[in-house]
């Protein structure tokens, strides 16, 4: 059995969604000396990573003009990528490796040609929060850049389609993971019912974030009271997130609560924070679970989620977690003996109160909990040994049916 995964193994890294989620897996087969799966080698990648790595040593203010000027230039390029006449093929012989494993359904699109004459199993797992088209068109434009390509980027929905109906077989973390798809795409229920037997399900898998004591430095650093409850937050700031939402809790819990702190990591775009000196806003930072270790609350407030790793990352840190009961959180549910407070999203008076119940208890006997759930299920070895499994159940033919 032979596999490849299509991804480049040289932009890999412990970030959010499908590069670090790949970067966990890629470490785990590493060690375990697995060779018998492949991602994709290109050097040109190896040089951008080499880049990318320079330009985070520049100034920040640096680094957000630029940041902003590439996003700009780069919003519609997936129109000239989907919508060019040029071939659409592999960087590689497909024919080669008895499975292709892609994880975005834009790479998978944009290799259909040669996956017209392939012979082996077609895998697609897709990360997006919502269906990937609809992802594009309502977190990365603004309505007015939305309405001005309109036509166009409507028809980026054959690139979900093809992938769905193309793919041998589907995997997602949960049926759970799969609400979003539901809620933001009409057609998923059909494509559903008609691909039945392609799904798989597997629960994500990470490495342990290991990460000393911070709380001192941190409270330091911040001008935070060494008596001080923190809440921590890492993500994008806008509405799929639940950051809209965060904001309206969050200034309830501010006006009741005198020894509370808010401190927020992620880029303060589109939507800003709250005007409130107990609200810190620390923008973009390559050491987030700093933050989180030395809070003593992590907040998740998505309106949709797929399967989130940084909720894996905050289990592994051992952190209790309020968080919303949508998509792949309700996974978590179903265990026992667990430091996750649920609420409905935008239900801020049962967040208020989850509050409250979190407020009020040992913070350390809450932390063993959440850190002895992630033990028990969520390690990377876990993962990877069940991804094993899959993989010998599709080269063996068998389906989840």
């Amino acid at each position: 059995m032979k596999v490849l995964i299509y991804a480049d193994k040289n932009i890999l890294e412990p970030i959010g969604g499908p590069t670090g989620y790949l970067y966990n897996l890629y470490k785990e087969l590493k060690k375990e000396k697995i060779d018998n799966i492949y991602f994709l080698n290109n050097k040109k990648m190896k040089k951008k990573m080499f880049i990318k790595r320079c330009y985070k040593k520049l100034p920040k203010a640096f680094q957000n003009k630029y940041k902003k000027f590439k996003n700009d230039k780069e919003k519609y390029n997936i129109l000239d990528k989907v919508f060019s006449t040029s071939p659409k093929e592999s960087i590689c012989d497909l024919n080669e490796y008895d499975m292709v494993h892609f994880h975005a359904t834009l790479d998978m699109y944009m290799v259909k040609d040669s996956l017209d004459n392939y012979k082996g199993k077609v895998i697609i797992t897709s990360h997006t929060p919502k269906v990937a088209f609809k992802e594009t068109i309502e977190d990365r434009l603004s309505k007015e850049e939305y309405r001005s390509k309109k036509k166009k980027l409507d028809r980026l929905e054959i690139v979900d389609e093809y992938a769905f109906n193309r793919a041998d077989y589907i995997i997602f973390p949960c049926e759970e993971a799969e609400e979003p798809y539901y809620h933001s795409w009409d057609k998923y229920k059909e494509i559903k019912e008609k691909n039945k037997s392609k799904y798989f399900y597997l629960p994500t898998g990470i490495i342990p974030i290991e990460i000393d004591d911070t709380d001192k430095k941190i409270r330091r650093q911040y001008n935070i009271p060494e008596n001080a409850f923190i809440i921590s937050y890492v993500g994008r700031h806008n509405e799929t997130k639940g950051y809209d939402q965060l904001k309206i809790l969050g200034e309830r819990i501010l006006n009741k609560y005198t020894n509370v702190y808010f401190l927020i990591a992620g880029r303060e775009t589109p939507l800003k924070g709250l005007e409130n000196n107990h609200w810190i806003e620390i923008g973009w930072t390559d050491k987030p679970y700093e933050i989180v270790k030395a809070s003593n609350l992590f907040i998740l407030p998505n309106k949709e989620t797929y399967f989130d790793l940084v909720l894996l990352e905050v289990l592994s840190i051992g952190k209790t977690v309020l968080l919303t009961s949508t998509g792949g959180n309700k996974y978590f549910e179903k265990f026992p003996n667990k430091a996750l407070y649920y609420y409905d999203y935008g239900n801020i008076e049962e967040a208020l109160l989850q509050f409250s119940k979190i407020y009020n208890s040992s913070t350390k006997e809450l932390e063993f909990k959440n850190k002895k759930l992630f033990l028990d299920n969520f390690t990377i070895k876990k993962f990877t040994q069940k991804y094993l499994e899959i993989l010998t159940k599709i080269y063996e033919g068998e389906n989840n049916e």
